[in-house]
């Protein structure tokens, strides 16, 4: 078997490679050869055209494979050929040898012209089979008994097997080749036919599996061959991965269109983005003005939008039973408003990614059915045919939020009915711890008037507490009025220090009665909060007695209230902890803070929600909950403040 790598044919086909040796060969041969017919044809006394024979050296030059060596050849044997016949004949040669020389001289120029087409021809089939080295489908050519013997690049790059392998063995030998039907009858079409493409899964040399587009042709007349097939493969294995990748993806499509609660829908808006591209060639560079001022190009466009397709969701909204009897024309299917649609062309023309709205569309049955619509449009100038639109159905959510406001009007007047009862909870509530400092008061006073010795001196200091206690009374009136009406409270810059400070002092009495040991930790030198002083102290009072009240089952020597505060960000963050049982397990700490919640058995319940509304009321908040160092539990109170601390003010300051 005689392989060829350079040029991956087998046989003599294209025998550039069979060396300088032999071409030497032919050349002394045909140089022999002349020499010989000179001799016969000038020697002898012959009367026949030996010159003739001169052809057979020119086919000899011509195997060499190079045009000059037959234009070399031709014009040698001619050469020969006139001095032959000037040696025998002369100028005064007989008719028949005249005639025999112009035959000779004609023959060789004839074969000479043959030879020289075949030559081009053959370069032609050479430069061809260099164009399919080059091309980077897989290209081989088997003969009649199916061995390969040509085999390019293209092949050895994609079945993996080289052409010195692969030339003079069969190719279903090296080639696992599923076919679409069989082999056999690929055969059959191709004999009958000659020719044959299909659909391909090779198994390659390395076992890897690969999808090609493959075409026979079968060729007669091949040199050396009496008939030849050429196989020329593609390799679609990307494409066909993609085209699986589309396909599954398009079924994911399809099963979520189909199969989707919401209502989708798939229009072709290309005629109405053609028209706003002419309007926009024409100069109109204000659409808005211009939709506003020819309603008549709203209406049009809303004709030209046609529904190519919806989904079962979209049919049941309208009642249809199949898509057939869903709306032709988006014109049909939305109401008379052409604010909403005209809306649309400008997000459309504006290249927005997508436009949604309320609107209101047709039912089979004559009805209409508030939306919501949002439609999808694409980006670039294509793909406008097909805009899919979702759309929800707000019917049961219009009917609810009517529903809702009904109930919240009604809750609205039930609030107003038992506004009056818990503001006046609320005043009984708060003005309860005055009106009993100004009795204690009073009483003292009584107490020193009623002396042997009155003590007038105490007497009108504690005739001044209860005044000032009944001050305080009015205020908080004041105060919570404002707090659960609409009006202002008189809000101004107060120093923290001094609003705890006056609270502690106010309970200072209640504390030391229940044996309750304060502890102040503050860090707040300096800082002033925007309020009411007069609300703020009362929420700090009512922190105070709660936690008194919280700690009544505790023995007298392990009742602390520690209060903590200090500055966070902008936030001034107050603590009061006690050393009570703290709250129970599953009580609701925000349950704590609903107007009359209370876990006492002579409370109101209204204490912490006062706080709550006073911190609400401040732009704070407050929280409930266990301390993590200890039994007890913590209530926390965040204000926003104004940091006013001086740059010598220590870390200590304020500590008490």
């Amino acid at each position: 078997m005689d392989k060829r790598p350079a040029s991956h044919w087998r046989g003599t086909q294209g025998n550039k490679g069979a060396g300088r040796p032999r071409d030497a060969y032919r050349i002394l041969a045909a140089v022999t050869l002349s020499g010989v017919i000179f001799a016969i044809d000038s020697l002898t006394s012959l009367r026949s055209a030996v010159a003739v024979l001169y052809v057979v050296v020119i086919v000899l030059a011509a195997d060499v494979g190079k045009r000059s060596s037959i234009i070399i050849a031709s014009a040698g044997c001619a050469a020969l050929t006139i001095g032959s016949y000037a040696y025998v004949h002369g100028l005064d040669g007989e008719d028949q040898a005249l005639l025999r020389f112009l035959f000779s001289l004609a023959a060789n120029a004839v074969i000479t012209v043959l030879l020289l087409r075949r030559r081009s021809d053959l370069q032609m089939v050479e430069a061809q089979a260099r164009l399919l080295e080059v091309t980077s489908d897989a290209i081989f050519v088997r003969d009649a008994e199916g061995r390969i013997i040509f085999w390019n690049t293209g092949a050895e790059t994609l079945f993996g097997w080289p052409a010195e392998e692969a030339l003079g063995l069969k190719a279903e030998e090296i080639l696992d080749v599923t076919f679409p039907a069989s082999r056999s009858k690929a055969e059959a079409e191709l004999d009958e036919r000659g020719q044959w493409e299909g659909e391909c899964r090779i198994r390659a040399r390395d076992g890897r599996h690969v999808d090609v587009s493959t075409r026979w042709f079968a060729e007669q007349g091949l040199r050396d061959y009496s008939r030849v097939v050429l196989e020329a493969s593609v390799d679609i294995t990307a494409r066909k991965a993609s085209e699986a990748a589309l396909k599954a993806s398009e079924t994911r499509y399809r099963t979520i269109f189909e199969t989707l609660a919401v209502a989708i829908l798939e229009h072709d808006f290309s005629a109405v983005k053609a028209d706003l591209t002419a309007l926009r060639q024409q100069g109109i560079g204000n659409l808005r003005r211009y939709l506003a001022e020819h309603p008549e190009f709203v209406r049009a466009a809303r004709e030209k939008v046609r529904i190519t397709d919806v989904n079962p969701a979209a049919a049941k909204m309208v009642g249809a039973t199949s898509k057939s009897e869903f709306f032709e024309r988006l014109d049909d299917f939305l109401s008379d408003d052409n604010r909403s649609f005209a809306n649309c062309l400008i997000a459309l023309d504006e290249g927005q990614p997508f436009y949604q709205a309320e609107a209101v569309v047709r039912s089979l049955d004559g009805g209409t059915v508030p939306v919501i619509v949002l439609l999808t449009f694409p980006r670039g100038e294509e793909g406008f045919d097909r805009v899919l639109g979702s759309i929800v159905d707000i019917s049961e959510r219009l009917r609810f939020q009517e529903a809702l406001d009904a109930s919240r009007s009604e809750l609205e007047n039930a609030s107003r009915a038992a506004m009056i009862g818990e503001i006046s909870a609320s005043i009984a509530h708060e003005v309860n711890q005055p009106l009993a400092a100004i009795m204690t008061f009073v009483q003292a006073a009584q107490r020193w008037l009623n002396r042997e010795d009155p003590d007038l001196d105490e007497a009108k200091f504690a005739l001044n507490e209860a005044v000032n206690a009944t001050e305080h009374a009015s205020a908080v009136v004041r105060r919570v009025r404002m707090l659960l009406g609409k009006a202002k409270s008189q809000d101004s810059e107060v120093a923290f220090d001094d609003v705890i400070n006056d609270a502690v002092r106010a309970k200072e009495s209640e504390l030391s009665d229940n044996d309750v040991a304060v502890k102040l930790d503050l860090k707040t030198d300096g800082i002033q909060i925007n309020g009411d002083r007069i609300l703020l102290q009362q929420a700090f009072m009512n922190i105070i007695v709660n936690a008194i009240q919280a700690m009544e089952a505790t023995p007298a020597d392990r009742r602390s209230l520690t209060i903590s505060a200090s500055a966070d960000g902008s936030a001034l963050c107050v603590r009061f902890s006690d050393s009570g049982p703290g709250l129970s397990e599953g009580t609701s700490a925000e349950g704590l803070f609903k107007a009359f919640q209370t876990t006492k058995p002579n409370g109101m319940g209204l204490g912490l929600a006062m706080c709550r509304s006073i911190a609400t009321a401040h732009n704070g908040k407050i929280s409930i909950g266990n301390r993590d160092d200890g039994p007890g539990a913590v209530i926390e109170l965040r204000l926003p403040h104004t940091q006013t601390r001086s740059a010598e003010a220590g870390p200590d300051a304020g500590k008490q």
